[in-house]
């Protein structure tokens, strides 16, 4: 067996980024239905930014022309397992902010919202970052007919520890957010052996400047995201199962994702060698 295994990334093309996932309706066998509408939450807090964001929602049917009805009047806590709460502030526009709860691995958060008199809860523990074992830029004039010529990105991982984790993938050029809400890139390490190696299908040049974010997620987290891909990838097949919500993790009935995520983050200049190891940062 090959001691490095490429990745197969879990690519979706959607109309929506992460705070804005949930405008569609819950359906049991009619997707496209005119049932009521549901209240969306989306959370989350990191060991590598120092604001927790929330922004609260409620859905509409998948026909509707019209955007998500953003809620200003709810009431959200953030909560630790050291004794740490906060109430989240409110910005405007859906959006709910803290500072005051620090992100550390190991650690559980409970968020809690109001919204009209009904309560909502979820509960998300930080998983242990993840291990890079290197990062590597490389340039390639013959990498496959479907591929363009220029530099790629390659991260090297290795397995956290004996229990599976998951992790997702952002990575910006620029300034700009290669995959906000068009892409997901997803991987769980079950299957590693030795090292893993993710190619980022996006190509570079000579003075990019290139941030890659690596998260880990807590199981539940990782479901909600390949839900909400499997959920985007149906449209362009015939053969797959009809749309569907992404199975969320706040209770009791809302739609979205509250997770807690340890990250890290590198940050670097693309240069003019064929090849460059690059050193991970925080």
């Amino acid at each position: 067996m090959s001691k490095f295994r490429k990745s197969i990334l879990l690519p979706v093309i959607a109309a929506v980024t992460f705070f804005t996932t949930g405008c569609y309706e819950p359906s049991d066998f009619n997707a496209f239905g005119d049932g009521e509408r549901v209240v969306v939450i989306e959370g989350r807090v990191t060991d590598a930014d120092s604001v927790s964001t929330v922004i609260v929602s409620r859905s509409v049917s998948a026909l509707d022309s019209n955007d998500c009805e953003l809620v200003d009047n709810a009431i959200v806590f953030l909560r630790d397992d050291q004794g740490n709460a906060a109430q989240l502030i409110g910005i405007g526009k859906g959006r709910y902010w803290t500072t005051e709860i620090n992100g550390e691995a190991g650690t559980r958060y409970l968020l809690t919202v109001e919204v009209d008199g009904e309560h909502y809860s979820s509960i998300d523990k930080m998983p242990p970052r993840a291990i890079i074992d290197s990062m590597v830029v490389e340039y390639r004039d013959n990498y496959t007919i479907f591929d363009t010529i220029g530099y790629y990105v390659s991260i090297y991982s290795r397995q956290n520890n004996d229990s599976v984790q998951f992790y997702r993938v952002e990575i910006e050029k620029n300034g700009t957010l290669l995959n906000d809400g068009l892409s997901l890139w997803l991987y769980e390490d079950s299957h590693l052996t030795d090292i893993y190696k993710m190619t980022i299908p996006h190509t570079f040049v000579a003075g990019d400047s290139v941030m890659v974010c690596v998260y880990a997620l807590s199981a539940s987290a990782y479901e909600y995201f390949s839900g909400l891909s499997k959920q985007f990838s149906t449209i362009y097949s015939n053969i797959q199962p009809p749309l569907t919500n992404p199975e969320s993790n706040i209770l009791p009935s809302a739609l979205g994702c509250f997770h807690a995520s340890s990250v890290i983050k590198t940050r670097f200049v693309i240069g003019t060698a064929r090849r460059r190891v690059v050193m991970i940062g925080q």
